[in-house]
């Protein structure tokens, strides 16, 4: 949950490049549940990143969707946990 939490906030305090490839697939093996996604990604926390780090929310939604896209490909169940921590940070951040 704190790993979730840092990475979140990193994304509101710095940008985050799309190469920056180590921290996205960190934050997508990060195994969160719905309550810890929910809680910790609130509409305001997606309005503060919006507002002070457009591009590091179109990059989370980019990074989130191409995981998906990928493990569709990879259909592992290992991958399965990923998937969903992908889908719950489109829903709290996809209007």
């Amino acid at each position: 949950k704190i790993k979730f939490k840092e990475s979140l906030t990193a994304l509101t305090v710095r940008d985050v490049a799309p190469s920056e490839v180590e921290f996205w697939d960190e934050l997508w093996k990060i195994p969160s549940s719905p309550d810890e996604v929910f809680e910790l990604l609130t509409p305001k926390n997606a309005r503060l990143l919006r507002d002070t780090r457009f591009e590091n929310l179109a990059t989370l939604f980019t990074q989130a969707t191409a995981q998906l896209c990928q493990i569709v490909e990879t259909p592992y169940t290992i991958y399965f946990d990923q998937a969903l921590n992908c889908v719950r940070v489109l829903t709290r951040i996809v209007p």
